[in-house]
């Protein structure tokens, strides 16, 4: 299959998309309108012959099916009917239809918020880099004295392409689609223009070394500065103040001249993980470098100028050690905590499982040995071009290149009703393992003659799956799921076990995103599908709705 990009165009009718289709000849396009009658601005034309999406509800339905499109060519005026336009309803018509794509657009990044989205538009009053700064990637005119011609827009979409995939390539930061990380990508964006420290908070595994890395300072006006990383977890508590403050020849036994990491990343960011591990004397010395911007090496007098952006993360309750005094009141004020931001733990993200099993994956096998033994197998059968691994569920479709890792229904479903005690990291391990195991037994049964060589489609044993997800994982702070919860009286005891059921199945519901094959496997063993629809027989018993619960009401 080609790897030329792969378009999705949303326009209400033929103004654009002809001239599109005319410009990015080379392009493939990821829909064909889905109209039985005439489109909406074009009723000469008995249904509508180019590839391209007419609203936010066809658009979505490419979205959802199709995850190989690179990047969305909307425009802004929808002149259409008011029954099939995003937005509030007492908004006058015209205003609605003007500015429709930005509503669009507000939809798209909530459902796919990686996708690189170019806004088009001849209507330069609408003033686009001020209505949606924080939503495109980047506006073009399609009329006028500055519009686009087709090399300029060919290589303005190829851009935004190549970016994507070598951020993919390169294992770039996966934010998913769920709640919980639109909240914080909300969060994140907003912070990252000061030059204020950040705090990051969240369980152990959950991610934050690769936030500060790859948004935080990947995305700030810093990001061609270093980025120095320092786990304070690793480090024996006398060796800290040295290596953030360097030191010179005679500071203390062994002691050589040699920049802190303070120094390192002048210009730059530096990023200290478990901060709540600081020893005191290096909480007094980190306190004075944020205050005065200047450090001194141990055992040297010379004072030296450091420009540095602090990013620091726990996953400890940082206001409960000040209260007890084992960490000091003026540095977690001066690590602004008003401004601090929690990462979710994996299990309150679950409907991200599925993008990030997928980069995951696809990194595990980018470099060393898996991908020296990944281009062994691809020579063995057949398969053309670079090394490369993907991640698929059931009978879904392989990927377009590389050999496809397919694990099923069933393993599929365990995935979504395991907990993730160790978050992300777990979430590794266990692809990890899983694919490298699957491809190691594959290689070795060729090898001694056996069937072995399953093709671009490996299949990951369920039992293996099953194993693996079984195998003991401790991670701090996490504690297991508890079934009781806290009622008031009832006149009966079987009220308060109805009251108790209704709590867990709420609950269930939250963490697994209102899938109910899910919620089964928590509670049941057997057959997924079946036991999918017991538990939503009782979930129904029980005067609970899937559609308020899910609007939060």
């Amino acid at each position: 299959m080609s790897d030329d990009p792969r378009v999705l165009v949303v326009d209400d009718g033929d103004r654009y998309v002809e001239l599109l289709h005319a410009l990015l000849r080379d392009f493939r396009y990821a829909t064909r309108c889905t109209l039985e009658g005439p489109c909406w601005t074009c009723p000469h034309r008995e249904g509508c012959t180019l590839t391209h999406a007419h609203d936010w509800a066809e658009a979505r339905e490419v979205l959802v099916r199709d995850r190989s499109v690179d990047v969305v060519l909307l425009d802004v005026r929808f002149d259409l009917p008011e029954q099939r336009l995003l937005g509030d309803a007492a908004e006058p018509l015209e205003d609605r239809q003007r500015l429709q794509g930005l509503r669009i657009l507000e939809a798209l990044r909530k459902l796919r918020p990686d996708l690189p989205v170019v806004l088009m538009t001849s209507e330069t009053a609408i003033g686009l880099e001020h209505a949606a700064p924080l939503l495109a990637d980047e506006y073009v005119t399609l009329a006028g004295d500055d519009a686009f011609d087709a090399q300029a827009l060919a290589s303005l979409v190829n851009r935004l392409v190549a970016r994507r995939r070598r951020h993919d390539e390169d294992d770039g930061y996966v934010w998913g689609s769920s709640k919980a990380m639109r909240d914080l990508r909300h969060g994140v964006i907003t912070r990252i223009r000061t030059e204020l420290p950040l705090l990051v908070l969240g369980e152990t595994g959950t991610g934050k070394s690769a936030l500060a890395e790859r948004v935080i300072h990947g995305t700030s006006a810093r990001r061609r500065g270093p980025f120095v990383g320092v786990d304070l977890a690793a480090l024996p508590d006398t060796l800290v103040a040295s290596e953030l403050f360097g030191s010179v020849k005679g500071a203390f036994s062994d002691a050589v001249d040699r920049p802190g990491r303070f120094e390192q990343a002048h210009g730059g960011t530096l990023f200290l993980d478990e901060i709540g591990n600081l020893p005191a004397d290096a909480q007094r010395m980190l306190l004075l470098a944020l205050q005065n911007g200047r450090v001194t090496r141990l055992g040297d007098t010379r004072v030296r100028d450091v420009d540095v952006r602090l990013v620091a993360a726990t996953h400890v309750d940082l206001a409960a050690k000040v209260r007890e005094g084992s960490f000091r009141a003026d540095l977690y004020a001066r690590l602004n905590p008003a401004m601090a931001f929690a990462l979710p733990p994996l299990r309150d993200r679950v409907g991200d499982l599925r993008e990030l099993a997928e980069a995951l994956v696809r990194r595990r096998f980018a470099d060393g040995r898996p991908r020296e033994r990944l281009e062994s197998y691809q020579r063995l059968v057949g398969v053309d071009g670079v090394a490369r691994a993907g991640f698929v569920v059931g009978r879904e479709e392989t990927p377009r290149a590389g050999v496809a890792f397919v694990f099923s229904d069933e393993s599929w479903t365990r995935m979504r009703a395991h907990r993730w005690p160790g978050n992300l990291r777990e979430l590794e391990y266990f692809l990890a393992s899983a694919c490298l195991m699957t491809l190691e037994a594959d290689l070795d049964a060729a090898e001694q003659g056996r069937a072995g060589l399953m093709g671009p489609r490996l299949h990951v044993a369920a039992s293996l799956v099953r194993e693996l997800l079984e195998t003991s994982w401790v991670a701090p702070g996490v504690e297991p799921p508890r079934a009781v919860g806290s009622v008031a009286p009832q006149p009966h005891l079987k009220d308060v076990a109805r009251q108790l059921e209704r709590e867990l199945f709420e609950r269930l519901f939250a963490e697994t995103e209102g899938d109910f094959e899910a919620m089964a496997a928590r509670l049941l063993e057997g057959d997924p599908a079946t036991n999918a629809r017991r538990v939503r027989t009782r979930f129904n018993q029980l005067g609970l709705s899937a559609r308020e619960l899910r609007d939060g009401r």
